[in-house]
């Protein structure tokens, strides 16, 4: 009876530390992003790092607006007639690039 408690004890304590192993590489990953965010500041002249990265995150939320208000609220009631030949929706692929953007992305 010992001997399936231990084993089962052994697994336990091995998939626990598979998950905090993970964990540690994750925060590691997240460590030396911030450092290369920090020599990507250091190393560019400041005007041209804000202008770039503003100007994707503007492009990225007016897509986002499209897909998610004149998509599928305004277009609708402006034009019905036009609402079947819309190309299929690209939600999913500009939330993605939302969420990383902000920095929410797995």
């Amino acid at each position: 009876m010992a001997l399936p408690i231990a084993f089962i004890g052994g697994v336990i304590t091995s998939v626990l530390g598979l998950f905090k192993g993970k964990a540690e590489d994750t925060a590691k990953a997240r460590e030396q992003q911030v450092g290369v965010n920090l020599e990507e500041i250091k190393g560019a002249p400041p005007s041209i790092l804000r202008l770039w990265r503003s100007f994707l995150g503007w492009i990225v939320a007016l897509c986002f607006a499209w897909e998610v208000m004149g998509r599928c609220i305004f277009f609708p009631i402006i034009f019905p007639e036009w609402n079947a030949s819309l190309p299929p929706s690209q939600l999913k692929e500009i939330s993605a690039l939302l969420f990383a953007l902000l920095g929410l992305g797995g």
